[in-house]
């Protein structure tokens, strides 16, 4: 009942869109054959939250309603993994540590690859976040990773601002790029 009078929030279908892209995109194997991303859960989850990063990073120059959408992402995004983590059988009273843990992953995670990009130390934040449970990351697979962030960085920025509010986005693998003129 009380359900009816909540505002329904305008940001809540193009993030839910958004965040399928992201999870889709980064359920590809190519980053775990041909990019040596590990494929387990936390590479799978730092690989989501690369792309998740794309995303709210190409919404930063869009003043409130990229503020508002970003949001919206993140909320979707954790309402995703609270029930992911329900149905792996994590129960109420563990819920929150795991939550918090993930959220604090996922704020860091953000930090790290904006500051990356910012200071072109980027290889050296994938060794410590998507590369970090392997004990001596392949310098090439960070080199190639990092090209991957950076041109999907600039992919992204091509996009209409329109198609990033109506919760279309594409993600490209780095060749892709280069063959599409970007």
């Amino acid at each position: 009942m009380f359900g009816l009078f909540r505002t329904k929030n305008p940001y809540e279908q193009p993030a839910n869109l958004l965040y399928a892209s992201a999870f889709n995109h980064a359920r590809s194997t190519r980053f775990y054959v041909e990019y040596d991303v590990p494929d387990t859960l936390d590479g799978r989850f730092d690989l989501l939250l690369v792309h998740l990063f794309l995303i709210i990073n190409r919404m930063q120059g869009e003043g409130r309603k990229g503020a508002q959408l970003a949001q919206a992402l993140f909320d979707t995004t954790f309402a995703d993994m609270d029930q992911g983590l329900r149905e792996n059988g994590i129960g109420d009273m563990g819920l929150p540590k795991h939550m918090r843990r993930m959220m604090l992953a996922f704020n860091g995670r953000m930090h790290s690859y904006a500051e990356g990009l910012d200071k072109g130390n980027l290889e050296q934040v994938l060794a410590r976040n998507l590369y970090g449970t392997l004990e001596e990351p392949d310098p090439d697979m960070l080199s190639r990773m990092a090209g991957y962030i950076q041109e999907n960085v600039d992919w992204l920025e091509k996009q209409t601002s329109e198609d990033i509010f109506e919760g279309r986005v594409k993600f490209t693998m780095a060749e892709e790029a280069r063959k599409y003129g970007t």
